[in-house]
């Protein structure tokens, strides 16, 4: 957000709480007439949840179709704070009158006793379509799509085409005219501009275009959205298996499955999720959350420490190799880290899925990329160590290790990812805890070795 953005934002929150203290509701309902829903949303998450609550009722009264707009761009928790105080009959009013794929989305994150209750008063024809869509799994085009698309029969010519849109009322976003058979499926589509330009007395199917880029009901959302930002489209038609069209994911669906994703896997990759945004007040639930995650490095510094506790006799001799422990497992650990989140973003926007030997040359290019660094701060740290030690045998145990902690850091950043998602583990959950705890204890393999080595070649 700007800083611009911001300073209303606050400004907006502000005045809604004087007024919400001075009990002022006509003037809360002239402020909100003025403010766009998003802009709304953000006001409310910095209100008291009474407070909240005040200006959300005031809103459902005088703007409700403003009011499932509001709900979608608040945080899960306060989002389902306010269906709870408001009840299901007002919650099940409010998703009545929003775009299913918005229902689905406000559902499906209630509380389950709420939910049951909400989809039971919702309308039938309602209850039907949001009820189908919660079928689906979760993350995929079935789930998110919206049902609100337009299509024509391929038999339609141009000129009919172009007045049917010109009469429709119902479909929202219209980016692409899509073209079904008698029996619903679909066999092609074509663009706004190309329909304008195409000769009137034309059919649909003469000008459509049959290679269609399309998603299925089971396809998981992330692959939708690689495929939308691959073909640069702004919509993607959905189809169940006989091939019918029965939904499309839009570009503002897709820009919230990117940012979705993201979140998702900036979570994983440090040991939480965010089911623990969804309950922060929860602090045993939190804390069971983390916990695994923490285990599995606390392992890894358990062995770390067994290594130490081997060599320290050997390392008598030498107390002063003991100074650059912390450098070589910390520079290791988060050489590793960097690498490890470029691949784990790679393989989430697509950039590095199998085939055409992207993963190859990927990997190729981290290992060049741990060579710069690691000679780099292995040249830095020599350098350090000679200074404080004057002993030029020792500054060359620290660089040959720290270089070759580097690169091995960097390899097992991009291996761990790649090969997790081989073998179905989502990258993000196995880079984080393998990725440091290797780094750990192969960083200081190599330099107790290297440290053996000069310790049996140069002092015995």
């Amino acid at each position: 957000m700007d800083p611009g953005a911001a300073r209303r934002t606050e400004l907006t929150r502000d005045t809604l709480r004087r007024f919400v203290r001075r009990g002022a509701r006509s003037s809360i309902s002239k402020l909100l007439a003025k403010v766009r829903p998003e802009d709304v949303a953000m006001s409310l998450r910095g209100l008291t949840p009474a407070e909240r609550l005040a200006v959300f009722r005031i809103l459902t009264r005088d703007f409700p179709e403003a009011a499932g707009d509001v709900l979608t761009e608040l945080d899960p928790q306060q989002r389902n704070e306010l269906l709870t105080r408001v009840g299901a009959e007002e919650a099940a009013e409010i998703l009545d009158r929003v775009p299913v794929d918005d229902a689905v989305y406000i559902v499906e994150d209630l509380p389950e006793e709420l939910r049951q209750q909400v989809l039971e008063i919702v309308d039938l024809k309602g209850t039907s379509e949001v009820g189908a869509q919660l079928a689906y799994e979760d993350d995929t085009a079935g789930r998110i799509m919206t049902r609100e698309f337009f299509s024509l029969p391929a038999s339609t010519t141009v000129r009919e085409a172009i007045a049917a849109i010109q009469e429709n009322r119902e479909a929202e976003l219209i980016f692409y005219l899509y073209i079904v058979d008698d029996e619903g499926k679909l066999v092609g589509v074509t663009s706004l501009r190309q329909l304008l330009f195409a000769p009137p007395g034309k059919t649909l199917g003469e000008i459509a275009q049959r290679d269609v880029i399309q998603a299925t009901t089971e396809t998981d959302q992330e692959e939708v959205a690689q495929v939308a930002a691959r073909y640069d489209l702004l919509a993607i038609p959905v189809v169940d298996e006989p091939g019918k069209l029965v939904g499309i994911v839009t570009v503002d669906d897709i820009v919230d499955i990117v940012k979705e994703e993201a979140t998702e896997d900036f979570l994983r990759m440090v040991g939480t999720s965010e089911d623990e945004l969804a309950v922060p007040e929860r602090s045993f639930k939190v804390a069971a959350i983390r916990l695994p995650w923490l285990l599995v490095n606390m392992v890894g510094l358990i062995l770390s420490g067994i290594l130490l506790e081997r060599f320290s006799v050997t390392f008598q001799e030498m107390l002063f190799l003991l100074t650059f422990v912390p450098v070589i497992m910390g520079m290791a650990g988060n050489s590793g880290s960097q690498t490890a989140t470029i691949t784990v973003r790679g393989l989430a926007t697509g950039r590095l899925l199998p085939g055409q030997g992207r993963q190859r040359h990927f990997l190729w290019q981290q290992c060049k990329v741990g060579v710069t660094i690691g000679l780099t701060l292995g040249l830095v740290v020599a350098v350090v160590a000679w200074l404080l030690e004057r002993d030029p045998a020792y500054g060359l145990v620290v660089a040959a290790s720290l270089f070759c902690s580097i690169v091995v850091a960097s390899l097992l950043g991009t291996v761990i990812p790649l090969a997790s998602q081989r073998l179905g583990v989502d990258p993000a959950v196995a880079a984080g805890p393998l990725v440091t705890t290797s780094n750990d204890i192969l960083g200081l393999l190599i330099y107790f070795g290297f440290a053996s080595f000069l310790i049996t070649s140069v002092v015995r």
